[in-house]
């Protein structure tokens, strides 16, 4: 987002650039100049007023481990109340799949570590997946679906930024493999995610 910005303001000061002759070519450069420091603390303030950027995505199995199995629990939970309150049959049915399918990536996530000799502790959500959570089965029924979606785009795309960099950059082969097996998987729910999206715009 912040890169979209600042390229709108470097556009804008190009354009205020597009000028010729004497002391018209002056007056440009004077503007460009003002809209150069304009388009600077814009970034800047933008920068400011955004929230700090998450944890580094990780890349040591331990931290890899218990952040995929929070991400496997936090959609099973949620696709759990989504089944009991959605109102849309679209709806209930992404949940479904929800369910079936992070529960065989949390399947595959513990074949890959006994494999490497490691242990899955039992998941534990982070703060941010348990709020989430709480708002979720406090939502009514006539905003839950459109809680529920607009919960699930952010936290599938959290979920393939970790596959995809621990797929690339983890330190366990075994989980490695796992990870590229889960990819293709979120991917798939976020391509339906986006078109649930359209069909409810």
């Amino acid at each position: 987002m912040r890169v979209v910005m600042l390229a709108a303001a470097v556009s804008l000061v190009a354009l205020t650039a597009c000028s010729s002759g004497g002391n018209q070519a002056n007056e440009a450069n004077a503007v460009t100049a003002d809209d150069s420091l304009a388009a600077n603390q814009m970034a800047d303030d933008m920068n400011a007023a955004m929230p700090s950027d998450a944890a580094p995505l990780p890349t040591d199995a331990a931290t890899f481990i218990a952040t995929a199995a929070a991400s496997d629990a936090f959609e099973i939970a949620s696709a759990k109340v989504a089944l009991d309150k959605a109102q849309s049959k679209d709806v209930r049915d992404f949940a479904q799949m929800m369910i079936t399918d992070h529960t065989k990536t949390t399947e595959g996530l513990k074949a890959a570590a006994k494999k490497a000799n490691l242990t899955v502790p039992p998941p534990q959500l982070s703060a941010d997946q348990q709020q989430m959570l709480d708002t979720l089965k406090a939502t009514a029924a006539d905003q839950f679906d459109a809680t529920y979606l607009q919960q699930q785009t952010p936290a599938h795309q959290q979920a393939l930024a970790l596959m995809q960099n621990y797929a690339e950059a983890g330190d366990t082969p075994a989980l490695q493999d796992a990870a590229k097996t889960v990819i293709p998987i979120v991917q798939k729910h976020i391509a339906r995610l986006d078109e649930l999206a359209k069909q409810a715009g």
